[in-house]
């Protein structure tokens, strides 16, 4: 392993340029789209002629809505420029210019043309990620003709000294400034063009001339956030853990135990196996793959994160008309994502294969519906006053949630001591079973009519502001924001405890688990319960929002579904199960009914298919379209799309070096930070 011992050392003034061109070069791109192709410097003119002309009707005069739009734009910006003085200070330089830039090209740039051309998200970011895979698919197949081999992840890991620090923080410096100003001198560049052509306003000049001024100087600044944020991950010369001399961190209440030594960071590194090692060496900075380090994920998160948290209010201006009708089936995704976590449980932690899953779903919708709607009055003979009753919604999200997780044990008792297909089989039964139930309970559930007039949540108004759930899918969205934000977080602590990994050692080898001193019935039950409370909680939301219930709005095929979100994403891991449930949602229920309209239209390609095959809709394929993607996800990637760590070593042992994988504090080296926060060894 290399230590750097100067700074001119670690980045001699040939390779810095290099660096800065290469990056550069390929981050102005995709923000130049974004910016004068796409909707970016129209949402910035439109933000300010707004202020300008405060008496203009054809503008948004919204103080809230400008705010969180300017809000946005600045995140945009201000992270694509600190993550470009991250990616230099982070570039190992060795892989080539031309491999980066395709990188960046095909991971962006088609996305954000598809999005200018259909005004379609999950469209432009279904056919994106479609075109990134089969740029990966031919990259990796050009590797293995030219017999490309990757080189040793720990040979080129450097540890940085004081100096390099120095160095690896003023490479980012100027990487932000010298990007900050091209990006400003292209912007004045096409501002100019923009005025001459008319289409620029005569009150934005002042905005061009401030805007060109202002950007180079927070480029530094932002490029030196990057550099911080990249020197997060260096390994210095003093860096290491504590072991005890048989080799495991040992820390007790009153410190390190005395048999404990010193390991250094590169020594454990080196000690580690060969897929744990490039795992951990591929966030280490400098590296080989900048864009796939950590580091670089948190930018992404981010600016996602702000995208999903502010997009009702850039909806309209992102994609034209048709706003509520976007937000609201965004709003039915997120329970579709909070079943997934709840499933993802039983089976990607657990191992247990429950096909009944759709039960507790329908168990959570009644419950709310009972009792926040006219139904509540024949149960009981009590008057139920919309206005007092739609408050209970709150409670009732735990109280629902509780209920099923009881039914869940009463399902998981008789199951203990069944596996795999005979387990399956007894949930599907059950899973038939309850809807049948609900059907034929007139007294109490309607029967097949169903309940109608489901009361909406309530919430307290602030002075004249108040939350309109009636008429508006906005208040559901952010609501459902929050659910799934709480179930990702319940999610992840139950990973990381000693329930979690009990659950993992059923999931891995039963017996073992058991003669390890594992309680198999408790822990199983335990698995069925926290499954069906996240269930719970998807059905209440699901009846306030709709309105109305009724049996025939589920059957088993939805627990198929369900379970089709797990394994397409990849069994245990959360972000996978996230994505999984995006990937499935879309296809089964918005991309395929777009597809329709598309081919309605005689200007769009996309009419030829029925004037060639009569009476054809891609609704009427869907089943065949959702079994071909299955099939192929199963034999090409079975693993998942965003697999666990430990998943993704059992099946592939990292032989690919691009896929993404998820990584858990029981699959960092024990002894280091991460490792110590969330186990907590003792």
């Amino acid at each position: 392993m290399a230590v750097s011992e100067s700074p001119r050392k670690l980045f001699p003034g040939t390779e810095t340029r290099k660096l800065l061109i290469k990056w550069l070069v390929a981050l102005l791109v995709p923000l130049s789209l974004f910016t004068f192709v796409w909707i970016g410097e129209q949402i910035v003119n439109q933000v300010l002629l707004s202020f300008f002309n405060p008496q203009d009707p054809q503008y948004d005069h919204n103080l809230w809505s400008l705010l969180m739009q300017i809000l946005f734009i600045l995140i945009v910006y201000a992270s694509v420029i600190a993550l470009s003085g991250y990616l230099v200070a982070a570039d190992s330089g060795r892989r080539s210019t031309i491999e980066v830039w395709c990188d960046v090209l095909f991971a962006t740039v088609p996305t954000l043309i598809l999005l200018n051309s259909t005004a379609n998200l999950l469209i432009s970011v279904g056919l994106g990620v479609v075109i990134w895979a089969i740029y990966l698919f031919v990259r990796n197949r050009i590797r293995q003709a030219r017999n490309y081999a990757p080189p040793p992840p720990l040979e080129s890991l450097h540890v940085v000294d004081e100096q390099g620090r120095a160095a690896l923080l003023r490479v980012a410096q100027q990487a932000g400034f010298w990007f900050a100003t091209i990006f400003a001198v292209i912007s004045l560049i096409a501002d100019l063009i923009f005025y001459a052509s008319g289409s620029l306003p005569d009150l934005l000049l002042i905005w061009v001339g401030v805007r060109t001024v202002l950007l180079p100087v927070a480029g530094y600044f932002l490029g030196r956030l990057g550099g911080v944020i990249a020197l997060r991950y260096v390994v210095a010369p003093d860096a290491g853990v504590e072991v005890s001399d048989n080799g495991r961190a040992e820390k007790g209440r009153l410190g390190w135990r005395g048999n404990a030594h010193k390991v250094s960071r590169e020594q454990q590194l080196h000690s580690l196996s060969a897929s744990r090692a490039k795992e951990e060496a591929r966030d280490v900075v400098p590296n080989d793959k900048p864009l796939q380090s950590k580091g670089a994920t948190r930018f992404y998160l981010f600016i996602l994160m702000a995208f999903i948290i502010l997009y009702p209010i850039l909806d309209p201006i992102l994609f034209g008309s048709g706003s509520k009708g976007r937000i609201s089936s965004y709003g039915d995704l997120g329970f579709y994502i909070i079943l997934a976590l709840g499933l993802n449980i039983v089976v990607g932690f657990a191992g247990l294969l429950d096909l009944g899953y759709v039960a507790f779903f329908v168990i959570g919708t009644y419950a709310w519906s009972m009792v926040g709607s006219t139904q509540f009055y024949k149960l009981t003979g009590i008057f139920a006053n919309p206005n007092l009753f739609s408050w209970f919604f709150w409670p009732m999200i735990i109280i629902a949630a509780i209920i099923t997780a009881l039914w869940g044990i009463l399902l998981g008792a008789p199951t203990l001591r069944l596996r795999g297909d005979y387990l399956a089989i007894v949930t599907l039964g059950f899973g038939e079973i309850i809807p049948i139930v609900f059907t034929q309970m007139d007294q109490y559930t309607n029967g097949t009519d169903g309940i109608a007039g489901v009361y909406p949540p309530a919430t307290p108004c602030i002075g004249s502001f108040c939350v309109n759930w009636g008429s508006s899918p906005t208040p559901y969205y952010y609501l459902i924001l929050i659910l799934i934000g709480a179930c990702i977080f319940a999610n992840v602590r139950l990973r990381d405890s000693k329930l979690g990994r009990a659950w993992i050692a059923i999931r891995e080898d039963e017996v073992a688990a058991s003669s390890s001193g594992i309680n198999l019935v408790n822990t199983k039950l335990f698995a069925f319960a926290a499954g069906a409370f996240f269930a719970g909680i998807a059905g209440v939301y699901h009846a306030a929002k709709l309105g109305t219930v009724a049996p025939g709005d589920f059957n088993s095929t939805d627990s198929i579904i369900y379970l089709a979100m797990v394994v397409i994403g990849g069994l245990g891991s959360i972000p996978g199960v996230l994505v999984g449930a995006v990937v499935v949602y879309a296809i089964n229920l918005l991309i395929l009914s777009q597809l329709d309209t598309y081919a309605t239209d005689p200007n769009n390609f996309l009419h030829i298919l029925p004037q060639l095959l009569p009476n054809f809709s891609f609704e009427n394929i869907r089943n065949l379209l959702f079994g071909v993607i299955l099939i192929s996800i199963m034999i090409f990637r079975p693993e998942g799309l965003i697999p666990s760590a430990r998943r993704r070593r059992e099946l592939h042992h990292t032989e690919n070096e691009d896929e993404e994988v998820e990584t858990s504090a029981l699959d960092e080296p024990p002894g280091t930070s991460e490792f110590e926060a969330e186990v907590r060894v003792e």
